[in-house]
């Protein structure tokens, strides 16, 4: 059964895999904030791969072991990591199965995993291990762009993030997303906003009065929708809402944009796997893509 989004922020565990990479290190330093952020445990894991595990025990030499001692080095030079006395976990097998069957051992409420951010025409290049993660985890993804840097670089934890961006469109995943970001702006001392987009529609140049008078009723609607959601959710964090029009993923990549004062963290929901694995859906994968911040994927 997934955590439910109220038990997995803040997290009382988290999970964080790493290849060694640059982005998996990007990851690691978020998760790591996170972790001291919220007093809760941390767990670094990375998955070897089974043939090459075979192929140095033929040759005598201790696979496993080598990797635990360069995760070591890697720790000690990653601030704040050491201070959270992270468990590390070398385990053979396939990197997805790795990560989700130790995060559900170790009881994660959240998984931390890097991007490696996007090629051509805004193609999401998150590498399999990132989109297996995303496809089939039943607990909180969280997923770090590799640019991502902390807004307070002295700080131990995630100290001037802000504020939780919620995009909300209305189905229960994205109110589980919004309740999240309640708790979660909360917890970072800082403000949430709730942010509806109406999609353009895209018709012929003849119907855009028609149009226009649609989408002006459509975001009528949405306002009186999110405004009667942001009184129900009574979030104990200052809240602002704003309804918006145009490409759905696009405005919402855009209003998470990170600036001079502002070091935002964007929440989506996201409904929990089904048994054929499949995705996150179109619109969050294309926000992912799209995103220079955090993003949070909350299970529904």
């Amino acid at each position: 059964m997934p955590n439910s989004p109220v038990s997995a922020i803040p997290p009382r565990s988290v999970l964080v895999a790493t290849d060694f990479s640059e982005p998996a290190t990007r990851a690691l330093v978020f998760a790591a904030r996170i972790a001291r952020h919220c007093g809760a445990a941390l767990h670094v894991v990375h998955a070897e791969h089974p043939l090459l595990g075979a192929a140095a025990e033929h040759r005598g030499i201790n696979l496993a072991q080598e990797t635990l001692e360069e995760l070591q080095r890697l720790m000690a030079a990653t601030p704040p990591v050491p201070d959270c006395s992270p468990q590390l976990h070398v385990v053979a097998g396939p990197a997805v199965d790795v990560i989700l069957g130790v995060a559900h051992a170790q009881h994660a409420d959240l998984i931390v995993a890097g991007s490696r951010g996007i090629s051509g025409a805004e193609k999401l290049v998150f590498g399999s291990t990132t989109e297996g993660i995303l496809r089939r985890s039943n607990v909180a993804v969280c997923v770090v762009p590799p640019a991502w840097t902390p807004p307070r670089p002295d700080a131990v934890d995630l100290a001037g993030i802000g504020p939780v961006i919620a995009g909300i469109d209305m189905t229960p995943s994205s109110i589980a997303g919004a309740r999240a970001a309640c708790i979660l702006a909360r917890m970072l001392g800082t403000s949430v906003e709730f942010v509806h987009v109406v999609a353009d529609l895209a018709v012929p140049a003849r119907w855009h009065r028609h149009a226009a008078q649609a989408m002006a009723e459509q975001v009528a609607e949405a306002r009186k929708e999110l405004e009667a959601l942001v009184r129900g959710l009574a979030c104990a964090a200052p809240v602002e809402w704003t309804v918006e029009t145009g490409a759905v993923a696009n405005r919402l990549a855009s209003m998470a944009g990170r600036a001079a004062d502002r070091s935002p963290v964007l929440v989506l929901g996201k409904k929990a796997p089904r048994s054929d694995g499949g995705a996150p859906g179109t619109t969050a994968y294309r926000v992912l893509s799209l995103a220079s911040v955090p993003v949070l994927m909350v299970v529904d």
